[in-house]
């Protein structure tokens, strides 16, 4: 009671006084928050540009996990030169006969075309011996000709460079004259081929089956056996029959001008 007395009986002045003095403290302390707002807020921060240049050395490792940024993600790829991976070489089965020691596509008789040079005659001339012939039957089915005639396989017209002697399918074939067996090889055309060198020409013969009897660079007399007749893919529309060409130099001649005959 007496206190609640004694807080009545104070002057108004003297309440009043009391609130701006508390007014005032409030005021400051108003003031003293917000200057150190102002000052902590009014300081830019440097960009990660900025900041980042400035660290040292020894302090990139930890920039770098402030960011996100490992040095794997970083670092530039390395560039690998593309290499081709190696090309195996080709392999064909087998084709070679027992007998057979080479089969290429060396001097295959279609390729014999003549390149002219030399007189015919004088081609002729310089086989001193009688060839004979390379079959029994002796028969003729279709004669040397430089000129275009009709094949009844191919259906058009060439020139027919060689001479045809009928004989039967698997018929023995034999040597024209002495000489030695400079290749043997297949055509797509003439089918299997034997070049004898007999000195200065070549008797070609084509047309022969794989079961032959002679191997590369095995001498052959005139009248040995070289092999059988085979097929001639070239002329399948004819009788059965064996292919002969012969080159002197560069020039292929008629076989019959030099095969044994009465004449």
């Amino acid at each position: 009671m007496k206190n609640y007395k004694h807080a009545k009986d104070k002057k108004p002045t003297e309440r009043v006084g009391f609130y701006i003095a508390l007014s005032i403290c409030m005021m400051a302390v108003g003031f003293a928050v917000w200057s150190a707002y102002s000052t902590f807020s009014g300081t830019p921060e440097p960009s990660d540009h900025t900041y980042f240049a400035s660290l040292s050395t020894e302090n990139e490792a930890v920039a770098q996990e402030m960011t996100g940024v490992t040095e794997a993600e970083t670092r530039q790829p390395e560039t690998v030169p593309a290499t081709e991976p190696p090309t195996a070489a080709p392999t064909h089965p087998s084709t070679e006969p027992s007998r057979r020691l080479v089969v290429s596509e060396t001097k295959p008789v279609e390729k014999t075309a003549n390149d002219g040079g030399e007189d015919p005659l004088q081609a002729v001339l310089k086989i001193d011996d009688d060839l004979v012939y390379p079959v029994k039957s002796r028969q003729v089915i279709k004669p040397y000709s430089e000129d275009a005639v009709y094949s009844a396989t191919l259906h058009d017209h060439r020139a027919h460079t060689g001479c045809d002697f009928a004989a039967a399918q698997g018929e023995n074939v034999y040597a024209m004259c002495s000489g030695v067996v400079n290749d043997i090889s297949v055509s797509e055309l003439y089918g299997v081929i034997i070049e004898v060198d007999c000195g200065d020409f070549s008797v070609y013969y084509g047309g022969l089956d794989t079961d032959f009897a002679v191997e590369k660079e095995q001498e052959v007399a005139a009248g040995d056996t070289i092999g059988t007749v085979g097929h001639i893919p070239c002329e399948s529309a004819d009788a059965p029959h064996i292919h002969v060409e012969i080159r002197v130099g560069n020039r292929l001649i008629d076989p019959l001008s030099v095969i044994e005959s009465e004449n």
